[in-house]
């Protein structure tokens, strides 16, 4: 009788799963540096998440246009010839993620968890939409809740199952990764033998595009005034607090939007946390090493108070030597006063090129033209400027720059109006959308620049 209870006990232990988030292997593909891919790495390192980049510093190999046409075969090429280290590793459980569109929300102890909790030896994210053939749909088992076609940026399976998914056929670097891994899924015999589910609801994968609507960022106040409060994204259509966030297709906007605050990138109490990172100090600087800077002023309609707001750019506490001079003139009533200003100021900068009112020049044209100028000056910095714009701070160039982001602008307000140069959203169409927050960064009650 103890041998036979000895027997039931060592039995349960070795079918226990004893997987720790150490056995876990992220993947992700990215091939260079961008906003987005800062943004992933950001958001992995806040829980301790230590991704492994595959294709960087090479040439994209999935196809072109992949946001709106089929591609992404390299990814899973690339992932193949990864895990072929692993092929023995039957304790090793793989997360897959793409990179420039994704954020994670958790840490890998709960997304093993909730993993497992599935049942799935390979499971892939769902979103409402099947792509890239709408004809395969039909082949799709029907689901009571949640969404129901497969989606490729999100995935996470064991070694085993995941190699036979990842081998069931060959694939070209240009062809379509949601396209293969949609055929596994709907083959069922294939389906059945990996145990291959798809996150319906969203409990780990929330995938974006068709289901914005869904989401919303829920504060987590503490009690205790001096801890700062958190910020999760929850699905309320599926009563859900997904892990890890896809902006994939057409919802990039709503995952910048999320991204500002998930994970744990701005709080009440100290702002935005991440813009203090990755910053430059130019104070001790000497003049040859301050970047280069292409400062272009727009005159297009007439403005009161221009003479004083020429004088407060040219007072901009910058070596002049540093930058370059552009400047279009639209508004024939300014013409002497800029020409003044030229005559006085612009020998002083490293060159100067002047469109004149009477060129007839279209803004468009303008803007255009002052953006091609720059790079083939290969500038470090574009400032565009505005005349109806007052430079107050004399420092203002110089703290734009430390901030060390692609674009960053200054908040131009009207004391005590709903008004700013800060759109906060856009529409489809690319116009003008209030975004949730839009009051509270206009009356300054959050800075997201600190």
């Amino acid at each position: 009788m103890c041998s036979l209870f000895f027997l039931v006990i060592l039995s349960a232990i070795l079918a226990c799963d004893c997987l720790t988030k150490d056995d876990v292997l992220v993947y992700t593909v990215a091939t260079e540096e961008t906003d987005g891919y800062l943004r992933y790495m950001d958001s992995a390192k806040e829980f301790g998440i230590k991704p492994n980049i595959l294709g960087f510093g090479q040439e994209w190999k999935g196809g072109k246009e992949i946001r709106t046409k089929p591609g992404g075969g390299w990814k899973i090429n690339l992932l193949k010839e990864a895990l072929q280290k692993h092929k023995d590793e039957s304790d090793k459980v793989v997360l897959f993620t793409d990179a420039y569109d994704v954020i994670f929300s958790n840490n890998l102890d709960e997304i093993l968890k909730n993993f497992k909790a599935t049942g799935a030896k390979v499971l892939f994210g769902a979103e409402p939409f099947c792509w890239p053939n709408p004809e395969l749909a039909p082949m799709y088992p029907e689901v009571k809740d949640g969404k129901r076609f497969l989606n490729s940026g999100l995935y996470m399976g064991y070694v085993p199952e995941l190699l036979k998914l990842l081998y069931r056929k060959s694939i070209g670097d240009d062809e379509d990764d949601q396209l293969y891994f949609t055929e596994a899924y709907l083959d069922e015999t294939f389906r059945e033998s990996i145990k291959m589910k798809l996150d319906h609801t969203s409990t780990l994968f929330q995938n974006l595009n068709g289901a914005t609507s869904e989401i919303e960022i829920y504060v987590n106040e503490s009690k205790d005034k001096k801890i700062p409060e958190k910020y999760v994204v929850k699905n309320y259509f599926t009563h859900t607090e997904p892990m890890v966030i896809h902006g994939n297709g057409f919802s990039k906007l709503t995952l910048n939007y999320l991204g500002n605050y998930v994970p744990n990138m701005w709080n009440s109490l100290e702002g935005c946390i991440k813009c203090k990172e990755r910053t430059l100090n130019l104070a001790n600087q000497p003049v040859k090493a301050m970047p280069l800077v292409y400062m272009a002023i727009f005159i297009e309609v007439n403005t009161p108070f221009l003479e004083e707001g020429l004088q407060k750019v040219y007072n901009l506490d910058y070596p002049k030597e540093r930058m370059h001079l552009f400047i279009h003139n639209a508004a024939k009533y300014h013409t002497s006063l800029v020409k003044n200003f030229t005559e006085k100021y612009a020998s002083e900068y490293l060159s100067f090129k002047q469109i004149l009112a009477e060129d007839g020049t279209p803004e468009w044209t303008a803007r255009d033209l002052s953006l091609d100028q720059s790079t083939a000056k290969n500038v470090d910095w574009y400032f565009s400027l505005d005349s109806i714009v007052h430079l107050d701070n004399p420092q203002t160039l110089r703290l734009l720059i430390e901030q060390n982001r692609s674009v960053v602008a200054p908040l131009l307000v009207r004391s005590g109006k709903a008004w700013s140069n800060f759109w906060g959203a856009l529409t489809k169409d690319g116009f003008y959308a209030r975004s949730k927050d839009y009051l509270e960064i206009v009356y300054n009650k959050k800075r997201h620049l600190c």
